[in-house]
Formats: C-alpha cells, structure tokens, sequence
C-alpha cells in the first residue's frame, strides 16, 4: 500500500508591527493609536520581502493601525484577508496611556518600581496586568493553531504582548516575561510538533540591516 504524503507543517510566523511615533517619542502607547514612522513603514517593507517566499495561508493583526498596516505591507500582493484580532491588542497601560516613562516614574513611584522588578503585582492604574494580556495573546495564539492546521500562518502584534504570549507558550513565570528581545518587525516563528507548540525562531532582525532608526 502505498504511503500517505506527508502533510506540511503548522507554521505561526509572529511579528510585532514597525516602528511607530510613540516608539521613537518614549511613550507608552497601549490602546492609542500611533502612526508608523518612515523607519517603521521601511520595516514592515523589509519584513514583506524576508517573507516573500513563503506561502501565507491566513493573517491575523491586533486591531490598531500600526499592526494593521504592518500586516498589509506583508500581505500586498497575496490573495489573502487580513482578520482583525481584539485578543492580540498591547497591554492596556490605562493612566499611563501616551505618557513618557520619566514623567510615569514621578507620577507613579510604587508602580514605576514595581514594572521596573517585573513584579507580577504590576498593574498601571486603570489598565491590565501581565497575566491578564498572557492569557488572552496565548490563548489567542493555540485558537489560530486550531484554526490553520498544516497552514502557514501569520500574525502581526505588539511588543509586550508578544512578550506575554512567547513566555506563557515557553511556560515562563509572569516574573520572567521580559527577559527576551522584541523588536519592531522583528519575526518569530512557532510550529507544531507532537501536538505541541514549540518556538522554533525568535526576534529574527536579520531582514532589517541598514534601515536606521528615524
């Protein structure tokens, strides 16, 4: 009997949006709206071309803009929807919404500190703990992973989420969820082996040599 062919693999390509205004300015931007600067529009351009020979079956982007438009540069050119995500959303940093960290640390001592230790009692007033964006980015990531088995699957978010959602699929404490690098476009890759996700690339910038930070 002849053998079945193999299936391809599940592939996550995970990539946090390019550089933005609020980025360059030092300012907490969770559920603001912040453009892309010109550096972050030449990232998610130099990100498309890093991927521009692998088939993308489904994209998923947090709903902002700035992920949004990163994503589109991705997808130009491919016959594939974009679906916009709430689940992959940043951190919710509430009062502290388009503030500079310096005037934060003022403003905020005990809670300034608290981030600062990566203490899992972090919770910038009127906005979300860690634990609560791990929850909803991974459980938004193994939703995906259901949805597109044998797909390759990309998904365009933001720092700290991705933050969150990397070190709960690593099985990391809320304590250790920023003790790796995310860049703007930097790309990570998650695959499916033995049932399992497993991270198989993370923080890759090598497709952004030479685009300066403006």
């Amino acid at each position: 009997m002849p053998s079945r062919p193999a299936q391809p693999p599940t592939r996550i390509f995970v990539a946090r949006h390019g550089q933005t205004i609020s980025n360059r300015e030092g300012l907490f931007c969770g559920h603001s709206e912040t453009p892309l600067t010109e550096a972050g529009r030449a990232q998610a351009v130099a990100l498309a071309a890093r991927l521009r020979e692998v088939p993308i079956h489904a994209a998923y982007a947090s709903d902002f803009s700035r992920a949004r438009d990163t994503a589109a540069a991705v997808l130009e050119g491919r016959a594939v929807p974009l679906v916009e995500d709430a689940a992959l959303r940043e951190l919710h940093y509430g009062e502290w919404e388009m503030e500079k960290e310096r005037a934060i640390a003022r403003r905020y001592p005990q809670q300034f500190r608290l981030m600062r230790a990566e203490d899992p009692a972090w919770r910038p007033p009127g906005g979300e703990d860690v634990q609560a964006v791990r929850a909803r980015t991974y459980g938004a990531l193994r939703a995906i992973a259901r949805r597109h088995p044998h797909q390759t699957t990309l998904i365009v978010s933001h720092g700290t989420a991705i933050n969150c959602m990397l070190s709960a699929l690593l099985g990391m404490p809320a304590s250790h969820t920023f003790r790796f690098a995310v860049d703007n476009c930097g790309l990570s890759e998650v695959s499916v082996r033995g049932g399992r996700l497993c991270l198989s690339l993370l923080n890759d910038t090598s497709h952004l040599q030479g685009i300066g930070r403006r």
